[in-house]
């Protein structure tokens, strides 16, 4: 009986790491490797930057929308991190306008537990982490509901029932 049990879960162990095995694969240059997820060309599309953007080839972006990421996120995650590493809990943003509530806007995920990362890695590559770790989850939730629902570990795994 407890022989059966430990093989059942090195299986869902198993399973568990192939779910961070792939995205993994997808995330590696953002995570293991030298490329970040902040699209930091887009400010090229602004002064001062633009009189470099022929410089650097940059071209406008394709989705201007995704300079959140770079004008508006990151900027929050400094200031959350500087705010903690002065021992400060930062509940006011003194930097926006004449100043804002910082932690009673939930847009910067600080009370959200994976972002931690922002805390013990580099921001630029937490992104990469953050995102991954997502997908893992998304993927590990998806694996329990389909075992709560009495799926086989295939079908689950895969997120569709066996036939």
């Amino acid at each position: 009986m407890m022989r059966a049990q430990l093989r059942a879960y090195r299986a869902d162990f198993l399973i568990a790491v192939g779910y961070l095995i792939l995205p993994l694969l997808l995330y590696g240059s953002v995570t293991l490797g030298p490329r970040t997820m902040i699209p930091a060309d887009v400010l090229f599309q602004w002064s001062p930057w633009n009189a470099a953007a022929a410089e650097f080839n940059a071209l406008p972006p394709h989705n201007a929308l995704i300079a959140d990421l770079a004008i508006q996120n990151t900027p929050w995650k400094q200031f959350a991190l500087d705010s903690l590493s002065s021992g400060e809990i930062p509940l006011w943003n003194p930097d926006l306008f004449a100043g804002a509530p910082f932690l009673a806007n939930g847009q910067h995920s600080m009370l959200y537990p994976f972002s931690i990362l922002f805390l013990v890695l580099p921001i630029t590559k937490a992104y990469g982490w953050f995102a991954l770790s997502q997908v893992w989850l998304a993927g590990l939730s998806m694996y329990a509901f389909g075992r709560i629902l009495g799926l086989r570990r295939g079908g689950a795994g895969a997120g569709r029932p066996g036939h």
